[in-house]
């Protein structure tokens, strides 16, 4: 073993500890656990606070300090949860805390994508359980792949993929080739969910909640091109911090690709708005470097 691999694991022993200590505690108090760990860390870490309030500065210049706040401590409420559902994702899917999505026309292609095997694209973001969609369609018999940034150290990433492809396979690295396979995948018939917000540095400039937001095109280049159904589908945490609803949109009409894509964003704007909480604001989701404060 190379002095940088045992520096590597030197550095995230304690993530390991805390994830192997946190499988022995009962459910709630796990999830209890993950949510004090991240509203610590946003609390107490100022460039995770500043990150942060920056973004909700950037998004929302009027709303009051004190509503900031407390959308910071939800935020880091549901991503504490989220996170560590997924590295639980056994005992999430076992539990079946999500709450089916309504009959409609977003649930019926998804349906009848995996009747058919015709393929389907889903589009989400980093908003409440995003990982509870692909739960509800395992549940349901639907097969549906992921797709994920891996994580830098190998044995922590091979416990996040191991927990993401328990939720559904096969699972994409975020690389040119993951996107072939991604490709090969809805070829064939295959459904596909893609989070779709993060800052795509050869992105298009489209908006998102009023700015404009380096956006990956890939998602409605694969429905546009494949004449696939791109379905937006949200996970959203209920008041008991445990039950998820999943919530299917109707899929986005076919047009072009960026006109497809600014919709997607204008799909998850919404939802960011009515729950400002349950978005992830810690990433640099509009601009990579915020003008230091005067």
């Amino acid at each position: 073993m190379t002095d940088r691999s045992l520096r590597s694991r030197a550095a995230t022993l304690p993530a390991r500890a805390l994830i192997a200590l946190a499988q022995h505690l009962p459910y709630r108090m796990r999830l209890a656990l993950g949510s004090a760990l991240l509203r610590g860390a946003v609390a107490l870490v100022p460039r995770l606070r500043a990150r942060v309030e920056n973004n909700l500065r950037l998004i929302f210049p009027e709303m009051p300090a004190g509503e900031r706040r407390r959308i910071r401590r939800a935020m880091a409420d549901n991503f504490g949860r989220t996170f560590t559902e997924i590295l639980s994702n056994p005992s999430f899917h076992g539990r079946g805390y999500w709450i089916p999505p309504e009959p409609g026309p977003g649930t019926e292609a998804i349906l009848h994508a995996a009747r058919e095997g015709s393929g389907a694209v889903l589009v989400t973001g980093h908003f409440g359980q995003w990982e509870a969609g692909r739960a509800w369609m395992k549940s349901s018999g639907i097969a549906c792949a992921g797709v994920y940034r891996p994580l830098d150290e190998p044995e922590l990433n091979a416990i996040y993929l191991e927990n993401l492809e328990f939720g559904g396979t096969p699972i994409f690295p975020k690389s040119r080739r993951g996107v072939r396979g991604i490709v090969a995948h809805v070829a064939r018939g295959g459904i596909v969910a893609i989070l779709t917000d993060q800052f795509e540095r050869r992105g298009a400039a489209l908006d998102f909640i009023g700015h404009p937001a380096p956006t990956a095109l890939v998602p409605a280049e694969l429905a546009f091109r494949s004449k696939l159904p791109l379905v937006p589908i949200y996970g959203i945490r209920q008041l008991d911090g445990l039950h998820v609803q999943v919530v299917v949109e109707p899929p986005i009409p076919h047009s072009t690709v960026p006109e497809m894509m600014q919709a997607v964003n204008d799909s998850l704007a919404a939802q960011v708005r009515a729950h400002p909480g349950q978005y992830y604001w810690l990433h640099r989701r509009w601009v990579k470097r915020f003008a230091a404060p005067r």
